[in-house]
């Protein structure tokens, strides 16, 4: 029996039964992600400049409260200024170009507030890196959805592995749209270092331009409410203040994620081909923006026949990127394809 042991990551394959019914259901997977990117996505390629203001609420672990207040201001993908303000922690980030800059202290976000940026960015959702293993109709608060399901993950020891054994699937990761708006309402995240899933909510939509955009978010872990937020400001900009992409000489230049990077995960991950006898293979692979791997290279390998089918197969693998922020970064992860 041959698995596939990913650090940081897991997925489990399911074969479909033909393979015009996957190829359909990915076409559909595409399809809800890109008309809800489509209808929301305020951020895409010539949209117009707009500032948006959250206040936000995050309930830790203990019971405590952190309340703040989420800002940004964003021209293009290459240059916007966000600001996250909590109590007496103040962080600006700008982008310039390629660059980023903190403008603020260099101090990492609380985790209860590292999901801000990316709830208001449907933007980061690509459908190559959903590749479904089903997509049904689900109830969620009593309301029906059409949702896009990927591989479930399972924990074993220290690392997170692929299984085919029914007990071993977890909750699988989804994203649930409105069967007649098309607008996303949820994202489901399964347990990873949680003790129960994550599922956000997106709700109240309103017109914003030539768009409608969710002014509410609200997740969850298990039943216990754990971030909500609410657009308090959504305005179109016909000019921007360029002082506030001016970098003062204290500017940082950040060369890694100010956070800790949320690593990436598989979605699609066939198993080698003409695999015999028993090793294990240890791949090094970048997972890119895309969620494709390159820059594979043998780490070890019993054999150069295993080592031939372990990149054989793993070149096909697809990821859903490591997210920096919520923005899609590059990650290097290390793979180890095993037989028992």
């Amino acid at each position: 029996m041959t698995s596939c042991h990913i650090f940081f990551l897991a997925a489990t394959l399911f074969l479909f039964s033909s393979t015009g019914f996957a190829s359909n259901q990915q076409e559909e997977a595409a399809s809800l992600i890109e008309h809800a990117k489509q209808l929301s996505d305020i951020r895409a390629d010539g949209a117009p400049a707009f500032r948006l203001r959250l206040d936000f609420k995050a309930i830790k672990k203990d019971g405590s409260v952190l309340q703040g207040t989420y800002t940004e201001v964003w021209r293009s993908k290459a240059q916007w200024r966000r600001e996250t303000a909590v109590g007496d922690f103040h962080r600006t980030e700008v982008a310039a170009g390629q660059k980023r800059f903190l403008l603020g202290p260099v101090k990492a976000l609380s985790e209860d507030m590292r999901d801000l940026p990316a709830l208001s960015d449907i933007g980061r959702f690509q459908p190559e890196t959903w590749k479904p293993t089903k997509i049904e109709n689900r109830k969620l608060n009593g309301s029906g959805f059409r949702c896009v399901e990927t591989a479930p993950v399972v924990r074993a020891g220290i690392h997170l592995l692929t299984s085919r054994e029914p007990e071993a699937w977890g909750d699988a990761p989804a994203l649930c749209f409105d069967r007649s708006s098309g607008v996303l309402v949820a994202e489901i995240e399964p347990a990873m270092n949680r003790s129960e899933d994550e599922t956000c909510f997106f709700v109240d939509y309103q017109k914003f331009g030539e768009r409608i955009y969710a002014r509410s978010y609200k997740c969850l872990e298990g039943e216990q409410v754990r971030l909500e937020a609410r657009v308090v400001e959504l305005v179109a900009l016909s000019q921007v203040d360029p002082e506030l992409f001016a970098l003062p000489e204290e500017a940082k230049e950040l060369t890694s994620c100010p956070d800790p990077v949320r690593p990436p995960r598989g979605v699609y991950e066939p198993e080698p081909v003409g695999w015999y006898g028993s090793g294990v293979v240890v791949i090094l692979i970048t997972v890119g923006i895309d969620g494709t791997p390159r820059n594979l290279s043998v780490n070890f390998s019993p054999s150069p026949k295993l080592e031939k089918a372990a990149l054989e197969a793993a070149r096909q693998w697809r990821f859903r990127p490591a997210t920096c922020d919520g923005e899609p970064v590059e990650a290097k992860i290390a793979a180890e394809v095993a037989t028992h």
